[in-house]
């Protein structure tokens, strides 16, 4: 029965997450005006906004215009609805499944917004970050409370390591790739590669810092090896198809931060 609950919830909450992904890169509010249909201007009425199932009774289309409605609106409501799911299986109601939906809900946004504009606002990640970290003292606190830990093992500690390490690691990587990527555009004598002239974004970097904080140190280094895996299917296919180089990474960013939540302690032990 909780497990239902959550899981409306989510749809529920997945149909916010719409909002916030078309109006907030364009510095709307998500409160204000009510939702409507972009081909035609009128307002969704509830019936026609009930997650999922409006999608499917109106197969698609405006009930006024019949303009096509994005396939991206279900599925980012069915994605949240399966997170809640497997967190509150995972967790329970507890602490770590608020922050871990919180976390999770983040990669959402900040991934569907930079399939369309290769760029995130800067803020999503410092709110991750400043949201993990209060979780954090929160379990630091609560641990403490029982025992005394060493230092090495509070939760605070270890976010702030991770936060440290991750946006350091990433940083680092941005450095070096930005020297090599200036070295071969000079020998190419072109001033960018499809617009682009960096081979990190500075949102990648904040990202890894933000799953610094959430996954800790092994959770940021496998993120990062781990995306690029994810990443390259999609980059022969525009490459291919398209004849572009740009892919938005943040996707597969958020791709390799839930195979490391999920099996990030497996893949660590086969490793070494």
């Amino acid at each position: 029965m909780y497990l239902l609950l959550v899981s409306l919830f989510g749809l529920i909450f997945g149909s916010f997450l719409n909002v916030c992904i078309y109006r907030l890169p364009k510095d709307k509010s998500i409160v204000t005006p009510p939702s409507s249909c972009p081909g035609c201007n009128n307002r969704i009425q509830w019936y026609d906004n009930i997650p999922v199932l409006s999608f499917i009774l109106l197969m698609g289309r405006c009930r006024n215009c019949k303009a096509v409605i994005s396939l991206r609106y279900p599925l980012v409501e069915i994605m949240t609805a399966v997170t809640f799911a497997l967190l509150y299986l995972k967790f329970g109601l507890t602490l770590a499944f608020f922050k871990f939906v919180i976390f999770f809900v983040l990669l959402i946004v900040v991934s569907f917004i930079d399939i369309d504009y290769h760029a995130i606002p800067v803020y999503f990640c410092f709110i991750g970050i400043i949201v993990g970290m209060v979780f954090s003292i929160v379990e630091t606190i609560k641990y403490a409370r029982h025992m005394m830990p060493e230092i090495s093992a509070m939760p605070v500690y270890l976010a702030l390591k991770g936060l440290i390490f991750g946006f350091g690691f990433a940083y680092l990587f941005k450095f070096f790739g930005d020297i090599f990527l200036g070295i071969y555009m000079h020998f190419k004598k072109v001033e960018s590669i499809e617009g682009e002239t960096e081979s990190l974004g500075l949102g990648d970097v904040d990202f890894l810092g933000m799953v610094g904080v959430f996954l800790g140190v092994k959770g940021a280094v496998l993120t990062f090896f781990i995306a690029p895996f994810v990443a390259i299917i999609y980059a022969v296919f525009a490459f291919i198809f398209k004849k572009s180089h740009l892919i938005p990474y943040l996707p597969y960013l958020s791709a390799g931060a839930l195979v490391a939540f999920l099996w990030g302690d497996a893949i660590i032990r086969l490793i070494f």
